[in-house]
């Protein structure tokens, strides 16, 4: 397995100062450490576009967590994406990508560290990858373990904030290559029911492929309607090459029995896609 030094060496360092600045700030780098309450649900809706030069995507999302037990979570993401690149001549594609299903599993019960370990499987659908291997994603089957760490902490009364970092391993059963996936948030409540959010996303090809090594930052504004719906706009810059990305997602909680209480809320986790 043939592995890009240069790469991997830039996103470890990216991370690493992200913590050191963290932890100066007493405001520990995602909410993916943090597991639903047992019965309960967090639902989100999500529309984006990614547009460069030549290269034009819209996707709309499903995205569910269900609470099995309180630190045991189901998680399934569906997206269906629609693309076009005018370097093929104007070629469009559309269709299910990838689908994900898997489970989190919280290992600790302190009321603001979350750490977790969370395995997906990816099935791929109708989204053919020939067609347009810039924009497709891998056809491949896969499996993905990943590593969240977040922490919740609260910044005033009726306020809190969240900060997550995580390092995840994809591998496909195919061609396709094995992939390196870094994640962090820092998401404060800037009034009650009002927050911004600031996250960096990178993929790490870990050998040869047709699809190179990706990487953005972006940020949302966050509005708490209510205690069960929240809706947020932001957007996505490609540090990679050129492009950006626009998105609105609505997040709705539903469920029954007793909530597990915390000091800190737990935050809600973002469906995180690139």
């Amino acid at each position: 397995m043939g592995f890009r030094v240069k790469h991997l060496k830039g996103a470890i360092a990216t991370v690493l100062l992200s913590g050191v600045w963290a932890i100066a700030e007493t405001l520990p780098s995602l909410a993916g450490g943090f597991t639903q309450p047992k019965n309960f649900n967090f639902t989100s809706l999500s529309y984006s576009n990614f547009d460069t030069d030549t290269f034009h995507k819209q996707e709309i999302q499903f995205y569910l967590e269900h609470g099995l037990q309180d630190n045991l979570t189901f998680i399934f993401k569906s997206p269906f994406a629609w693309s076009k690149n005018d370097d093929r001549g104007g070629d469009e594609n559309s269709g299910f990508a990838p689908q994900e299903a898997g489970i989190r599993w919280r290992f600790n019960r302190d009321p603001y560290w979350a750490t977790a370990l969370q395995a997906n499987i990816i099935v791929p659908l109708g989204y053919d990858a020939d067609d347009d291997p810039s924009g497709a994603g891998n056809q491949d089957v896969g499996v993905e373990v990943s590593l969240p760490i977040s922490r919740g902490f609260q910044v005033g009364k009726q306020r809190f904030g969240y900060g997550t970092v995580e390092v995840g391993y994809r591998d496909y059963f195919g061609s396709s290559s094995d992939e390196l996936r870094l994640t962090g948030e820092l998401s404060v409540d800037i009034l009650r029911r009002f927050a911004l959010a600031t996250q960096f996303y990178g993929i790490y090809r870990l050998r040869e492929s047709d699809n190179e090594d990706f990487s953005k930052i972006g940020g949302q504004m966050r509005w708490g309607a209510n205690d069960n719906l929240t809706l947020s706009v932001g957007g996505f810059k490609n540090l990679t090459e050129f492009g950006g990305s626009f998105e609105a997602q609505i997040w709705y909680t539903f469920g029954a029995g007793k909530k597990a209480e915390s000091e800190t809320p737990a935050p809600p986790t973002e469906p995180k896609s690139p």
